[in-house]
């Protein structure tokens, strides 16, 4: 164990196998929660599935062959009556391409819902990843990268002499990501998607970066839970199956991954570049040398080929998730610009106040009435899709959830109609108002010491939620503007945004803006949150700095929310220039980000302007109170056809009778 690890807490990790604890053991939870937004959905069915594997039948391992000849690793799951599969019948299919196989968190449970819907599923390990051959690149060989993996995969199925020709793509996070790029290649024989939480568009989505900002949180817990599958390609042997145990640290293939929570804060002293263990592996370092390169993420880009997709795609996302604006630029890009009328009417959009991992996370704000059976949903939506089986949530465009009236509501589009767009000022003494600023000059000023940055509490994340903002609110190195209290409700719905006239003494700097709902007893809960990069400003690929004490402009997206602020509640609206580790602190000066250390920190003075000729605003999507409400029943809870369970009990693959590749129905 090198000595930087040892004092860091660790787990050891091997090209070879999957993790296993050694000083500071990485929590089931945190495991869930890093693995993929459908932590809960990834093991949804215990309740159920599990107690009815004898419905189902399972051929492990079958290799699929890729376009270039990668064999990637296949389980292949079938109806079975007590244990029996029906050998003449052809089958529909779910896809599901996950990564995650090295750590045990198999989809099993998943396929044995499907699979009591009459569904086969095909489970498959992403190239590189699990017992698929190959080298890890995530999200660049799903379908029009260096390789075709997901579509050669379709291909595959609807080939198999027990298919009936259709495909359905399933999928959270990165399987969300995988399920949603296969929707523009036009494949024959995919009929449609279920996408949840989709990681997709890398450049900016929240997973990498985020409007310039480097997501260090996520990016470091994630690349440090994929090594073992990212350094195979170094190994000289291919990784083996999945196994219970790890090996000891210090064997030789070993590999000394600290603790996550220790992880994302790195020392001041240490460089992105240098950080422990996600050093050693080359995506990593190929997303920090991309900073500003669109074009090597592009393979995880869809809003270039809207216009390609001819298949209706269910998509469903959480208000608290990183990949909130990845869900609603799919969602309203392919309702307007898909390649066919029907598919353009054919998109449907849920919106729930979860977590990433749809995880009740004790500590977060609780929102009543808002569970959703995820695969219910799923299921259903398959069934409508190849079956023309109707649902009566499907008649719904959109549905989202409404926080502080703890409803949910049916709308024709997203953002909702009618939708009246209101600023509300920064003004003096931290007032927010909906009155302009008349000053001639007005600032409000900080310091921003990159040596003491300000802690992240949740927000739009990986471990995103709502939670009580007060923990900060000591702090001198932020700015606080807040309403009166409201004598009437106001609720909005619809995308934020913030215009910033801002300066600081510094040659590039970061703004970050929360918006929150304060309670009457003061509670303070986050709702939406946005950023930006100052060296940004005037272009994402080519930056340039500041001229300290220069007034700038900025037009900060600050994602969406849907939210009622109740009467004798407060808006709120915070400034800071950090939200770490979630997002990796600037310097505070123009230099390499990837290679700056604690040596190149500058203590930035900072001031917000916000008089007549630059109003510092925050625009909010106010719903009048005059507009019609279709308020709904809540959706996809009462449906127990397909199993769900909020926390997995436990994260062992269920009993399931295994099937030779030699009796895989003929059709």
């Amino acid at each position: 164990m090198s000595a930087d690890a040892a004092d860091m807490g660790c787990l050891a990790i091997s090209p070879t196998s999957e993790v296993g604890p050694t000083a500071a053991p990485m929590t089931r939870r945190t495991m869930l929660a890093l693995s993929g937004g459908a932590a809960v959905t990834l093991m949804a069915g215990i309740d159920g599935a599990l107690a009815a594997h004898s419905n189902a039948a399972v051929a492990r391992n079958v290799r699929v062959p890729a376009s270039d000849g990668t064999a990637l690793a296949t389980d292949l799951f079938f109806p079975a009556q007590g244990g029996t599969v029906d050998v003449k019948r052809t089958y529909p299919t779910v896809l599901i391409r996950s990564p995650y196989a090295h750590l045990g968190m198999a989809v099993d449970n998943v396929a044995l819902s499907f699979c009591a819907r009459g569904y086969a599923v095909a489970v498959q390990d992403a190239r590189g990843t699990g017992r698929s051959e190959g080298a890890f690149e995530p999200m660049r060989n799903e379908s029009w990268g260096r390789h075709r993996d997901g579509a050669d995969a379709v291909a595959w199925l609807i080939g198999q002499p027990w298919s009936d020709g259709k495909v359905y793509a399933w999928g959270s996070s990165y399987l969300g990501g995988a399920a949603l790029l296969l929707a523009p290649m036009n494949l024959p024989g995919l009929v449609t998607g279920f996408v949840e939480n989709p990681a997709v568009n890398l450049f900016n989505s929240g997973w990498v970066y985020r409007d310039g900002l480097f997501c260090q949180a996520t990016v470091l817990f994630w690349t440090a839970m994929m090594a073992s599958q990212a350094l195979r390609a170094q190994s000289d042997q291919l990784a083996a199956p999945p196994t219970p145990s790890a090996p000891a640290a210090g064997s030789e293939n070993a590999v000394q991954l600290p603790d996550p929570a220790i992880l994302a804060r790195l020392p001041a002293d240490m460089p992105l570049d240098q950080a422990p263990i996600v050093k050693q592996i080359p995506f990593y370092q190929n997303w920090l040398e991309h900073r500003d390169d669109p074009a090597f993420f592009d393979a995880s880009d869809l809003r270039s080929r809207y216009g390609k997709v001819s298949t209706p795609l269910f998509h469903l996302v959480s208000w608290f998730d990183l990949f909130l604006n990845s869900s609603l630029d799919s969602f309203t890009g392919l309702s307007a610009h898909a390649a066919t009328p029907e598919a353009r009417a054919g998109q449907r959009l849920v919106i729930g106040p979860w977590t990433h991992s749809f995880d009740p996370t004790p500590g977060l704000r609780k929102f009543p009435g808002s569970e959703f059976n995820h695969l219910a949903a799923a299921a259903a939506w398959f069934d409508k899709q190849g079956r023309d089986v109707r649902h009566p949530v499907f008649d719904h465009k959109v549905i989202h959830y409404v926080m502080g009236a703890n409803r949910w509501r049916a709308e024709d589009s997203w953002p909702p109609q009618g939708i009246r767009t209101t600023a509300f000022y920064l003004r003096s003494d931290g007032l927010l108002s909906i009155e302009p600023p008349r000053d001639d000059k007005a600032a409000d000023r900080y310091r921003y010491d990159p040596a003491d940055p300000t802690p992240s509490l949740r927000g739009q994340a990986l471990m995103g939620g709502s939670v009580d903002q007060r923990p900060n609110e000591g702090r001198k190195d932020r700015l606080v503007y807040t309403t009166a209290p409201l004598d009437q409700d106001v609720e909005i719905a619809g995308p934020v945004r913030f215009t910033l006239f801002a300066s600081s003494s510094a040659t590039d700097t970061d703004w970050h803006l929360k918006l929150i709902d304060v309670f009457p007893d003061g509670t303070a809960y986050n709702l939406t949150s946005g950023a930006v990069r100052a060296r940004y400003r005037k272009s994402r690929t080519a930056p340039t700095a500041l001229t300290p004490g220069a007034i700038e402009s900025y037009d900060v997206d600050m994602m969406a929310t849907s939210n009622v602020f109740a009467k004798g509640h407060r808006i709120r609206v915070v400034i800071e220039s950090s939200d770490y580790p979630y997002f990796d602190r600037n310097p505070n000066a123009f230099v390499d980000l990837a290679r700056a250390t604690s040596a190149d920190y500058v203590v930035a003075e900072q001031q917000i302007h916000r008089d007549a000729a630059r109003p510092s605003r925050i625009d909010l999507p106010v719903i009048p109170a005059h507009r019609e409400r279709r308020w709904i029943d809540q959706p996809f809870w009462e449906d127990r056809s397909v199993a769900f369970a909020l926390t997995p009990p436990d994260m062992r693959k269920p009993d399931v009778r295994e099937l030779a590749v030699a009796d895989l129905p003929k059709g």
